[in-house]
């Protein structure tokens, strides 16, 4: 199924729509941010060197808590130095740090340390090894090993809409940081800096992923050139028009042509906007989603220098 261009741009419904969105997010964000201390994070996926099946999955979080995670609320896994576990479509691993302030050296090395283990136990428990690589072909037709709502959705569509988006849900794996803002002056400065690195040879995409995530969904994951931009409200407008024009995964149609849609219905579908900058919900926090999923010790090096990219833009 390809969605073909609508008209929502020139429709005047739609503008009025991006304005109350715009508004409502700038909203949402002026409540929801903390002052204080910059704090940074990051997900690092890992991909199993061989398919996965549900059931291999399940086995695995059966077994979590012996090895130190506990099960949360939202399906997630957490150990005691507040490092997350959770599995991605193909059964990729994904490990999210807790906020970290840019001194913590010691911290960020020891979660490190700690992901490693933990790939090791489940390599000799589980005989599943997983590999810090960025594609592994021939996934697209593998198992999808979670079953939430959501993924369903997502990878039926993904089926019907001729691009690569299986592959980019079961066969990619990324590092994505974050940064978290802490006030409305820095929406665009972060921004900015996180367009930057998306194209720096140090954070950006390989040709192979990059291939999978530009044929995935022209509507999901491409946000167009912006231009110069200097106001937080004229950036936000540019986002809610992007993810207003992207296709509902539930519905199969854009979602501004949704009937009376909410913000709520709205922030949930900011949360399936696959761009390279992102403006996640969470924290808040900016999140840089290019950088591919690589061995331990350069990722340690790239840390350092995300950290000091992002205080030289502040």
């Amino acid at each position: 199924m390809v969605i073909e261009n609508s008209n929502v741009s020139s429709d005047g419904s739609f503008a009025d729509l991006r304005k109350e969105f715009t508004d409502k997010l700038f909203r949402y964000l002026a409540e929801a941010l903390v002052p204080g201390p910059l704090t940074y994070g990051f997900e690092y996926e890992f991909i199993p060197e061989a398919e996965m099946t549900p059931a291999q999955v399940e086995v695995i979080k059966e077994r979590l808590p012996e090895i130190g995670f506990q099960a949360q609320t939202d399906g997630s896994f957490q150990a005691a130095d507040g490092l997350d576990l959770s599995f991605e479509p193909g059964g990729q691993i994904e490990y999210g740090s807790p906020p970290l302030f840019a001194d913590e050296k010691v911290k960020f090395s020891a979660l490190l340390d700690h992901i490693l283990t933990t790939n090791l136990q489940i390599k000799e428990e589980f005989g599943v090894r997983y590999l810090a690589i960025a594609y592994a072909a021939g996934r697209a037709d593998s198992p999808l090993c979670i079953s939430g709502q959501r993924y369903l959705d997502m990878h039926s569509f993904f089926s019907e809409n001729g691009g690569r988006g299986r592959e980019m849900m079961k066969g990619t794996a990324s590092i994505q940081l974050h940064v978290r803002i802490r006030s409305l002056a820095e929406v665009v400065p972060l921004f900015k800096v996180f367009k930057r690195l998306a194209g720096d040879p140090d954070f950006a995409m390989s040709p192979a992923r990059r291939a999978i995530w530009d044929a995935t969904d022209v509507s999901r994951c491409l946000l167009p050139e912006l231009g110069e931009i200097n106001d937080v409200k004229v950036l936000l407008s540019h986002l809610v028009d992007h993810a207003l024009r992207a296709v509902d995964f539930s519905r199969r149609i854009r979602f501004a042509e949704l009937k009376e849609p909410t913000f709520e219905q709205f922030l949930a579908h900011l949360t399936t906007i696959f761009t390279d900058v992102r403006l996640n919900l969470k924290g808040p926090t900016f999140e840089l989603r290019t950088m591919d999923s690589l061995p331990v010790n350069d990722f340690r090096k790239r840390w350092q220098r995300f950290i000091r990219e992002v205080e030289s833009a502040l």
